[in-house]
């Protein structure tokens, strides 16, 4: 009984072992199924909408589109036209007559003017051309670029980067003379005059030593300097008198000139009906003819210029004589109100679209300078009258515009102090430059 009792205890524990062995065993297989299945790599897929994935491929995508291509620039010269510059760039005509057609219904394209610049973009290994790109001087681009379709056209400007720039100069013969002598952009000379024009006869009033300094606009396309904006200020020292000018824009009234108080520097005539000239005789009760050689009343003013020099109109008015008269050759008459009228004679040819009963603009061209009529050299004959008797026009003063009106005056004091404060931080710069007590033009990016 002993015996058999031992013997069941011997059996289960001999059970137990085996069944402790077993689990062991099975946790363990498990284990390493477990880890063989941990370290199995496993198959990546991207997130729904993964910008990462995109950017990667467009990346790549414009990396290899720039390799697989190469591009030559031309900037026209005189006689090009677009059939030469593919030619010489080994473009083949024959297979890229669509390109040429295309072009034809291109206004822009007629006529090709130098200093624009055409980019021709070719694949590199079978050196077909896909794209042209042509930019005229003022910044538009047109694309024109191979589709299955055929060829595309796409029109866009790049954009214009205005920075304020500094120009000052010192008078000794003439303005013209003074910009020329400082490197300033004869159109800003003759906008700077314009500016000036109802206060400065800059053909009579200017002395040497006068001195000028203005604030105006530069403009940069692609870093480089495109063109010139127009003067914000300008500050004129003539013969002692500190002239100043502000352009601002009143509501509701076209943009203008005024003063350091707000009053408009446009008057009801021009000093001058030429920009620049001489004055080869004045308003005289009693001047020797030079062609006659007698002694006889000269109730104008005479301004000597080359031929062909533009006279404009001193004021707004209505042409009242258009025509060829004795002595003063061809000869224009305009009444500017009930009070005055203006004549101009001895000129070379009318502008075009003037005739009698035309009204005309103040500053509007009306002539050019010549020597018609008696005449010992090309000059303007300029008379005017006030109440139909002859006046001298040098001496005469006008009422100015309308002024900056005391509702804006806050506003406008305000202008004036950024745009001085601009000025003066360009002058400030201008003491590190080592050009000079010389005039030159500088300027900053705003």
């Amino acid at each position: 009984m002993r015996r058999r009792k031992r013997r069941n205890l011997y059996v289960q524990g001999k059970r137990k072992v085996r069944i402790g062995l077993f689990t062991f065993l099975s946790l363990l297989l498990a284990s390493l199924v477990i880890l063989v299945l941990s370290l199995k790599p496993r198959q990546q897929f991207p997130p729904t909408n993964s910008p990462t994935t995109f950017y990667v491929d467009r990346f790549a995508e414009k990396k290899n589109y720039r390799q697989s291509i190469h591009g030559i620039v031309h900037t026209i010269e005189l006689g090009d036209n677009l059939y030469q510059v593919l030619l010489k760039h080994g473009v083949k005509i024959q297979e890229d007559a669509g390109l040429v057609a295309a072009w034809r219904s291109l206004p822009e394209l007629q006529k090709l003017r130098p200093g624009e610049i055409l980019e021709l973009i070719f694949t590199r290994d079978s050196q077909r051309l896909e794209k042209v790109r042509y930019q005229n001087v003022h910044g538009q681009v047109l694309a024109t670029t191979r589709t299955e379709q055929g060829w595309t056209t796409n029109r866009y400007a790049k954009p214009m980067v205005v920075t304020p720039a500094l120009a000052r100069g010192t008078i000794k013969d003439s303005l013209y003379q003074s910009a020329v002598d400082e490197n300033i952009d004869f159109e800003l000379a003759l906008t700077l005059a314009d500016i000036f024009a109802w206060d400065i006869d800059f053909f009579v009033d200017l002395r040497p030593g006068d001195h000028y300094t203005f604030l105006y606009e530069q403009k940069f396309r692609d870093g480089n300097l495109v063109g010139n904006g127009r003067i914000k200020a300008a500050h004129f020292y003539n013969d002692s008198i500190h002239h100043m000018a502000y352009y601002y824009k009143v509501p509701g009234r076209s943009a203008d000139y005024y003063d350091d108080k707000g009053n408009s520097l446009r008057k009801q005539f021009l000093k001058s009906p030429l920009r620049y000239s001489r004055i080869s005789s004045g308003f005289s009760k009693r001047r020797l003819h030079p062609i006659l050689k007698i002694y006889r009343p000269h109730p104008g003013v005479d301004y000597a210029a080359p031929s062909g020099t533009p006279v404009v109109a001193v004021g707004d008015g209505r042409i009242i004589s258009r025509r060829w008269k004795n002595g003063y050759g061809r000869f224009i008459a305009i009444r500017h109100n009930n009070r005055y009228t203006t004549t101009y004679g001895h000129l070379s040819r009318y502008a075009s679209k003037v005739k009698k009963g035309s009204n005309v603009k103040q500053g509007q061209v009306i002539g050019y300078v010549g020597a018609s009529g008696l005449a010992t050299g090309p000059h303007l004959d300029f008379r005017m009258k006030k109440n139909g008797r002859f006046v001298n026009p040098l001496k005469m003063r006008f009422p100015a515009a309308r002024p900056v009106p005391k509702s804006h005056i806050s506003d406008f004091k305000q202008r004036i102090t950024y745009l001085e404060e601009k000025l003066n931080r360009l002058l400030a710069q201008t003491q590190f430059q080592e050009e000079s007590p010389r005039a030159f033009a500088v300027s900053v990016n705003q």
